[in-house]
């Protein structure tokens, strides 16, 4: 199971919204501005915020001033719900999904039921917001000097 580009691309798209958008989270932060700092291109990034707008994740707002906001706080927004949204959740195995008429004999679809369970875990209990720190935390330790 791999997670796809517009999933990684929505994450990092998602921290710099919300590192722009710091302290005054209804402030709409264009996609340009996105893309630009972060490396991505425009055109899937607007294909992906298009989906993040279907799904409640982010707001759009129109005219000169518009852009994109929060449609809820990024620390009730998990890492989950973003690939939910453009992926599916995730499936290690045909048998996670239910298809499997012998996964209840099976030894093996235990484990890729574990797997999924950890996988969900993970994913679910990682906010934008924690991602936001995870990147301010190591940016403090790449300015650090030492002698």
């Amino acid at each position: 199971m791999t997670i796809s580009a517009k999933s990684k691309y929505a994450v990092r798209a998602l921290v710099e919204l919300a590192e722009r958008s710091a302290g005054d989270d209804q402030r709409p932060v264009r996609l340009t501005d996105i893309a630009a700092a972060r490396g991505m291109p425009l055109q899937f990034l607007e294909q992906v915020f298009a989906v993040l707008r279907r799904v409640g994740i982010v707001r759009g707002r129109r005219g000169a001033r518009g852009g994109y906001v929060f449609a809820r706080p990024p620390q009730h927004v998990t890492v989950l719900d973003v690939v939910a949204a453009l992926d599916g959740l995730p499936e290690p195995a045909v048998c996670t999904r239910g298809d499997c008429a012998q996964a209840d004999a099976c030894g093996a679809a235990s484990v890729w039921l574990e797997a999924k369970r950890a996988l969900e875990n993970v994913l679910g209990g990682t906010t934008i917001a924690d991602l936001v720190e995870r990147e301010a935390a190591g940016a403090a330790r790449e300015a650090m000097y030492h002698i």
